[in-house]
């Protein structure tokens, strides 16, 4: 009898007609959310990503919470890992309200949105497979979305390597990125997708030969997706997710030839790894990263290795020095940018001198920085009781599938960025094995209580208007704030259209559009930036200088917000504004104080004290840029370097300087107003030939430069006849 009305009760939320929705929307998420791309969007990947995410959790978070309303205790599949995962769950919310910057905690950083509420988007992810997924044909119907997205991303990415690719986008080609706008996000999601495919072929039961050998196929061509990317993260995850699966299955499978096979298939594996290594891109690129053999015009990197290493190696350090100063709940979720310019190492690799990196291009230091020990030690536990699950319960595929999934993304994301395109796949694998072991709980469960049985028993013979009214205004509702999402969408959009229109001197229609940003989110202070760089365009400065002033003041760690600041109060000071002058030397000070080993920071500082003709702290300013960017290919800093060297009467240092910067320029259009300089600083030291062939470099260069032209006039009539 208790059998019976178990099975009874079960086979009523499987069959909710609210469940299946909730199946569709799942399904929808983990089909979408990689396809997601709008080349209209300011982020094109990761807005849309983010938002169609959120959008889509808020949906299922509704459906869950009717499914409970309507079902109670019933719909509960009880396992050990949701105690791990509402830890980091609460860790995570505990950093948000002690963050250094509390809404980029709670929203994240425009370039990635990790903020809180992504990692809630990952939980409800987890919560939504293990409470929505019930029956064989939901797994089927999950896996399939999951796998039937990834043949578009890989069509996608083949057309970009045949050079077919539809959109011309402005980032770097050079690899392939297909729907995820980074080779290292393509290459961790082919990697996971591929080993799940290929991990399915070989486990799970009770499939025909052709699906198997399809299974397989697919899973391999996955692989060589990733590994067209070039992305060495990839080599980590197919290791990590082959060695657990074989341990897996070595100690776990109750079949010894099964046991054997795993062994021989894991040897097949790693000669599979050194033939990608020897064979592929990617391993040229692997041998590459410990190549200390540095270019005679290449700036040093820390250990002679190779620069993306260098740089990965900087940022670890960033991020443990950021874990020092606030171990215990980290900076806060998506802060990793907060505390870039705090710890920027004096003598950084090229490509960290001056971006403010958004990541730490680990999950490891990403987790340890942004909520401290208390999030690292929750994360630590998630995958502990994930494996301890796994290994206690009874032997099932699908959960040795799921452990598989999770290695992979965990070993592409060692060394990788962390991304909102992808950081979903390890919820989606953590969901999988606590389904599926949850699973195998309820089955060896009873019915429940004897108030369970009657309640199901009354909702079956007597409707109740709570199944009919309640449930559904919470999916409406949930509805209602996934909606909201289309407002930051649209502000995407309008700061995208604001920039294109400025560029192209419709100045009136960018400062609207700049301005339906800004009332759409105002919290993103990149569209504040936007808005004023309209009114800056328009003249406007009193305007820029307010919507300058907002995009600082949410992002005062960004120093080119306060340099764009600076130099509005300079146009200002120049039209006789005596507070505008006195506001940007503080800013000058300022900018310095904040990220002290960024040059642009301190090329800001050399040119407002120029402006204030306080000549010495400006060379000692522009000195320090150079000591800090010494490869630099900045047009600025060479040309207010080499201005400034003039001004203070040191023609030789300024000869020296422009022809530094000149090398690394080369015969560009940037190079034309360091030539004028230079040509200036050739002519006061007696060199006037020298002079007069730089200006006719820059002039044939851009004829139109009126400096260039003026000044040659005036070496040419100063010529002895």
């Amino acid at each position: 009898m208790r059998r019976s009305t178990k099975s009874s009760s079960e086979s009523e939320i499987a069959g909710s007609k609210l469940r299946l929705l909730g199946l569709a929307v799942l399904c929808a998420k983990l089909a979408l959310v990689p396809l997601a791309v709008d080349a209209s969007a300011d982020l094109p990947f990761v807005v849309p990503k983010g938002l169609l995410s959120h959008s889509l959790a808020c949906v299922l978070t509704g459906v869950i919470a009717a499914l409970l309303w309507q079902f109670g205790r019933r719909l509960i599949v009880w396992s050990w890992l949701h105690l791990a995962v509402a830890a980091f769950l609460v860790a995570n919310f505990l950093a948000t309200m002690i963050a250094a910057d509390r809404p980029l905690a709670l929203f994240g950083t425009h370039a990635r949105m990790l903020g809180l509420d992504t990692i809630a988007d990952g939980v409800v992810l987890y919560f939504s497979i293990v409470l929505l997924v019930r029956r064989r044909v939901d797994v089927v119907a999950t896996g399939s979305a999951l796998l039937g997205a990834s043949a578009f991303v890989l069509a996608y990415e083949g057309a970009q390597m045949l050079g077919q690719d539809p959109v011309r986008w402005s980032i770097d080609t050079a690899r392939p990125f297909s729907t995820f706008g980074e080779a290292t996000a393509l290459c961790q999601y082919l990697t996971c997708l591929g080993t799940v495919a290929i991990a399915g072929a070989v486990l799970v039961n009770q499939l025909s030969a052709t699906v198997r050998v399809g299974l397989a196929s697919y899973g391999a061509l996955l692989l060589a997706g990733s590994a067209a990317t070039e992305t060495r993260s990839g080599l980590i995850g197919l290791a990590l997710a082959t060695t657990s699966l074989v341990l897996l299955v070595w100690f776990h499978h109750p079949h010894r030839r099964a046991r054997v096979v795993a062994l021989a298939s894991g040897t097949i594996a790693i000669g599979l790894l050194a033939a990608l290594i020897l064979l592929t891109p990617v391993g040229s690129r692997l041998a590459a990263t410990l190549d200390a053999g540095v270019a005679e015009d290449a700036s040093p990197t820390p250990g002679g290795l190779e620069a993306s290493a260098a740089g990965r190696l900087t940022l670890y350090g960033i991020g443990f020095d950021m874990l020092r100063e606030r171990p215990i709940l980290g900076w806060g979720p998506d802060n990793f940018v907060v505390g870039v310019p705090r710890f920027r190492p004096e003598l950084a690799p090229e490509q960290i001198r001056q971006s403010l990196a958004t990541s730490g291009h680990s999950w490891v230091v990403q987790v340890a920085s942004t909520s401290g020990i208390g999030g690292l030690l929750s994360f630590f536990a998630i995958l502990v009781t994930a494996a301890a699950v796994v290994l206690r319960s009874r032997y099932d595929p699908l959960a040795f599938v799921g452990a598989a999934l999770v290695a992979a993304f965990l070993g592409t994301g060692l060394t990788s960025v962390n991304e909102v395109s992808t950081d979903w796949l390890l919820w989606t694998g953590l969901g999988t094995i606590a389904g599926v072991t949850a699973a195998t709980r309820r089955s060896t469960n009873g019915a429940g209580t004897a108030a369970e049985r009657g309640r199901s028993s009354r909702t079956k013979n007597r409707p109740s208007p709570r199944r009919f009214f309640v449930a559904p205004a919470l999916v409406i509702a949930a509805s209602s704030i996934a909606l909201t999402g289309l407002n930051a969408f649209g502000a995407s959009r309008a700061a995208q259209a604001s920039e294109i229109t400025r560029l192209a001197g419709r100045v009136s229609e960018a400062i609207a559009l700049g301005l339906r940003a800004t009332d759409l989110d105002g919290m993103r202070p990149a569209y504040w930036h936007v808005l004023g760089l309209a009114y800056a365009g328009g003249g406007r400065w009193q305007e820029s200088q307010r919507a300058f002033d907002t995009a600082s003041r949410l992002a005062p760690y960004d120093v080119r917000y306060l340099g764009d600041l600076a130099q509005v109060d300079l146009v200002l000071a120049n039209n006789g504004d005596a507070a505008a002058r006195a506001r940007s030397i503080e800013l000058g000070d300022l900018v310095v104080q904040t990220d002290a080993n960024n040059p642009r920071a301190h090329v800001t500082r050399a040119e407002v004290m120029q402006a204030a003709g306080n000549l010495s702290e400006a060379v000692r300013s522009i000195e320090r840029a150079l000591t800090l960017d010494p490869s630099s290919k900045s047009e600025l800093l060479y040309f207010t370097a080499v201005q400034l060297m003039n001004e203070s009467g040191r023609s030789t240092d300024a000869i020296r300087i422009g022809r530094q910067g000149l090398a690394l320029v080369g015969q560009t259009r940037a190079s034309v107003e360091i030539r004028v300089e230079l040509a200036r600083a050739l002519a006061a030291s007696g060199q006037s030939r020298e002079a007069l062939a730089e200006l006719d470099i820059a002039l044939a260069i851009q004829p139109s430069n009126e400096r260039a032209s003026q000044l040659r006039a005036q070496i040419v009539a100063a010529l002895p006849r």
